[in-house]
């Protein structure tokens, strides 16, 4: 229904990776205010662009080649994205410095293109927590902005996990439609997902949720790690050989649809943990829900002769604060589903539970990417680091695509009338 004509990412590495699996796109690797201030100018509208000097500068310094394949006013008929999302996140420890505010004018610069361009459609996704942010005052400036270009508005929180992915994963969506086109409405939830209800609270204490609850029922049942994941071969802590034979059959419909037409497995590859922090992994039980607290109460020799406690001091000394620190140090659960995917899964990490249900090690690339629902075709780029950051910022494209479906029956029943 659409092609990506133009992109733009900050982070070089997330930007190649794009262009790796969307060569026929123009990717734009700056800050989206430079590219902004770039077209304006190219379209002699400088001076009602508000920006700062160093954007006019950047903007001044582009490619002449560039520029001349910078989007023009009427050439743009959707407009997508997620704006950096770290200020709203509840995984972001340090939501109220100066880089979060930083974070927050992002969706103003979103928005500013939205008012430039006037595309037929807009789609702006972010965290969950973007709802409430501030009292709810940023989302409702999103809205308010949108409704004051003219556009039909439509928001709501939508799962993951019933769209089919095994991960809980809940995100927030607004949809913005021209006043001639058809507001697209939000797709039907596929798959029983065990989640808290999705509800946004509005004034006057009531509640509105986008779509139904799965608690009754759904098409097809949940995904789990092992539909997901339990083809791949083992690999160890560290594993680092980023292309190797799959060695075993699809097992599930999910795996036998992921692999596509791939003959090889790229990206199996695992965050190398510390000589204690890998004793500590071999030491979990290998069953559903174990973590840290499951860890024997005693000390360990390391090959320096050092010898340290097995359980780090702060979990239990600071557990009462921190909800016990659930999950922490934790194991997949074969029959469970993947928490959200974050961008650097680590033991002790906001989301700890990163451990393999069955090996001593920490979920590889592709692991992470499957529980997005990346098709094992796509390639990312960069360091290993790189590569979890840009999983863990995605929307999962089982989902994109049950809200492109969406836009689809929007577009062609505008056809249609």
């Amino acid at each position: 229904i659409s092609s990506t004509k133009w992109a733009i990412e900050y982070e070089e590495p997330a930007g190649e990776a794009f262009k790796l699996n969307h060569p026929e796109s123009l990717m734009l690797i700056n800050n989206c205010n430079v590219i902004l201030r770039a077209v304006m100018e190219k379209c002699g509208d400088a001076e009602d662009c508000v920006s700062t000097s160093e954007a006019a500068e950047l903007a001044a310094s582009l490619d002449e080649n560039v520029i001349n394949n910078l989007p023009l006013p009427g050439q743009v008929d959707f407009i997508n994205g997620g704006p950096p999302c770290q200020g709203f996140s509840g995984m972001n420890r340090f939501n109220q410095s100066t880089w979060s505010k930083v974070q927050c004018e992002m969706i103003l610069a979103f928005l500013s293109f939205a008012d430039y361009f006037q595309p037929r459609y807009f789609l702006l996704e972010n965290v969950r927590n973007f709802v409430s942010f501030n009292k709810g005052q940023t989302f409702r400036l999103t809205l308010a902005s949108l409704l004051e270009m003219g556009y039909q508005v439509r928001f709501g929180i939508l799962e993951a996990g019933a769209f089919g992915v095994s991960q809980s994963r809940k995100r927030a969506f607004i949809w913005a439609a021209s006043p001639h086109d058809t507001l697209p409405e939000w797709p039907e939830p596929m798959h029983v997902f065990a989640a808290p209800e999705l509800k946004i609270m509005l004034s006057d204490n009531y509640q509105y949720s986008a779509v139904r609850s799965t608690a009754n029922g759904a098409p097809f049942r949940a995904m789990t790690v092992r539909d997901t994941i339990g083809d791949l071969p083992a690999v160890g802590n560290g594993a680092s050989k980023t292309i190797m034979e799959y060695q075993n059959d699809p097992v599930s419909w999910f795996q036998k649809r992921i692999r596509g037409n791939m003959a090889v497995l790229t990206d199996h590859i695992s965050k190398e943990m510390n000589e204690l922090n890998l004793i500590r992994c071999q030491k979990i039980p290998k069953r559903p829900g174990a973590d840290w607290h499951d860890l024997p109460d005693e000390k360990v020799k390391l090959s320096t002769g050092q010898v340290v406690d097995l359980i780090p001091w702060c979990l239990p000394n600071t557990a009462k604060r921190h909800n016990q620190w659930k999950g922490l140090f934790g194991r997949l659960d074969w029959e469970g589903n993947f928490p959200t995917s974050i961008t650097d899964p680590q033991p002790m990490g906001k989301v700890g539970m990163c451990f393999h249900p069955d090996q001593d090690r920490i979920l590889t690339v592709r692991e992470c990417a499957r529980s997005q629902g990346f098709p094992d075709s796509y390639q990312f780029h960069g360091s290993i680091q790189h590569k979890h950051r840009q999983i863990g910022n995605a929307v999962p494209p089982t989902l994109a695509f049950a809200l492109g479906r969406k836009l689809k029956e929007a577009v062609e029943s505008k056809r249609s009338t």
